[in-house]
């Protein structure tokens, strides 16, 4: 028997580092050559790592959340054979061949990996006597009885991969004697993970107080909206429709399709009428490059459609939509949404959105005032369709309404501008022939 090292792979140019976002083993799980181990996230995509061997999982380096250098050990497996743990120890007089944070030192089933030592460890403050690290990086050295003064490193906080280096050359766990006593009370001091290394606070949870960790897809939506409010000077403005007459025609042209057509919800007519609207409106379909000092405007609608899947929002990119009908934006919206939901998009999916369109359909409410996805200046979303009692003509008639929003960056679009544009859309989904007429 013998331990297999699998670092992580270099998973796209550019990239020195992921976020390990989902683990789908535990040590002592026994896999399969190809099985699925962890999902990986980048600022382009989320990619599955599969196992490069069939062998027991002996060790995680990292826990759900953290970030992990290109390189760095990604788990340990027992597998049948030398395996390649042996390769990772240096011969007298070799330089070391790796550091934290390079990119492209990768271990694959048939090349081995570069050899790495333990480095000396560099002088740190003697006023505080701490040793920086991860909050990650001390849970584990707390669970393997480590003490992080006695791990080597090149750089001022200690990292996964010292850890690993410091195991590899024999670094041995504390003596027994030196191990806390397992009592039936609960411990009164905390433990080292417990302290904020920033603040030096205890950071145990209160008496019924659930925590759960901002990670993956979620970090970055907080990050995105966080940047987005604290850039944009946002104004919203709602207007009502009256879709009596759109629905009416949604109804006829869903009776008439052919078996080959998709069923139309009420979404890809709207999206038509927002196409022809914005050529009269181009500063709506624009990107503010706020740091670059400049607007683009595009002639071509490139439509973001928010899209909520089990891990967040994810906003594929319906392309040129001004040039496709109907018929066609149904097909793709509804390729985009199984594909969003299936963690199937491709970069190009996810690329080169000129504005956004959010919805939640039937759960629309009555007003929503949705965030602009910077460097976007605007964001439209339709609220949900509603009946409601009308006077016309001295009668009472029932009539079909929707509240619909759009979110503006008030640097580069005035609200006049806004009132304008909605009473432009609202006349054409009014008189729903006319989004079929440029």
């Amino acid at each position: 028997m013998g331990s297999y090292i699998y670092k992580l792979p270099d998973i796209g140019e550019g990239v020195v580092e992921a976020e390990i976002t989902a683990w789908h083993v535990a040590v002592g799980d026994t896999v399969s050559e190809e099985d699925p181990i962890a999902d990986a996230m980048t600022d382009k995509a989320t990619i599955e790592l599969t196992s490069p061997v069939d062998g027991v999982i002996t060790s995680l380096t990292c826990e759900a959340g953290d970030m992990l250098a290109v390189g760095a050990v990604l788990v340990t497996l027992e597998i049948e054979g030398a395996g390649n743990a042996d390769a990772l120890e240096t011969p007298e007089n070799s330089a070391p061949q790796e550091t934290e944070g390079e990119a492209g030192v990768q271990t694959t089933p048939d090349k081995t990996p570069p050899p790495m030592t333990p480095t000396p460890a560099v002088s740190r403050s003697v006023t505080s006597g701490k040793v920086l690290a991860s909050p990650a990086v001390r849970a584990r050295a707390a669970r393997l009885n480590i003490d992080l003064a006695d791990v080597p490193s090149e750089k001022t906080r200690v990292s996964h991969a010292d850890l690993d280096a410091f195991l590899i050359a024999g670094g041995p766990p504390a003596p027994a004697a030196e191990l806390s006593p397992v009592v039936s009370q609960p411990q009164e001091t905390a433990r080292p993970q417990d302290i904020d290394e920033d603040t030096g606070k205890d950071n145990r949870p209160e008496p019924g107080e659930t925590r759960e960790k901002v990670i993956g897809l979620r970090r970055v939506i907080a990050a995105r909206m966080a940047e987005s409010k604290r850039n944009i000077p946002h104004f919203t403005y709602v207007e009502e429709f009256d879709v009596t007459a759109l629905e009416a025609m949604r109804a006829r042209m869903n009776a008439r399709r052919s078996e080959e057509k998709p069923k139309l919800t009420v979404l890809p007519l709207l999206i038509r009428a927002l196409a022809v609207t914005l050529v009269d409106w181009p500063q709506f379909n624009a990107r503010y490059e706020d740091e670059r000092g400049y607007v683009a405007r595009f002639e071509g609608l490139n439509l973001g459609i928010a899209t909520q899947t089990e891990g967040g929002l994810i906003v594929p990119v319906v392309k040129t939509a001004q040039a496709k009908s109907v018929w066609e934006l149904a097909a793709e919206i509804t390729r985009l949404a199984e594909a969003a939901r299936n963690n199937q998009l491709s970069g190009e999916d996810l690329s080169g959105a000129t504005t956004t369109l959010t919805s939640l359909g039937p759960l629309g409410g009555i007003v929503t005032t949705p965030v602009i996805n910077r460097p976007e200046v605007a964001i439209f979303g339709p609220n949900k369709i509603r009946e409601t009692l009308v006077r016309e003509d001295g009668e009472i008639r029932s009539r079909l309404v929707m509240n619909f929003s759009v979110s503006c960056d008030h640097r580069v679009i005035d609200g006049y501008d806004a009132a304008k544009m909605m009473q432009d859309l609202k006349a054409r989904v009014e008189d729903p022939t006319s989004i079929f007429v440029l």
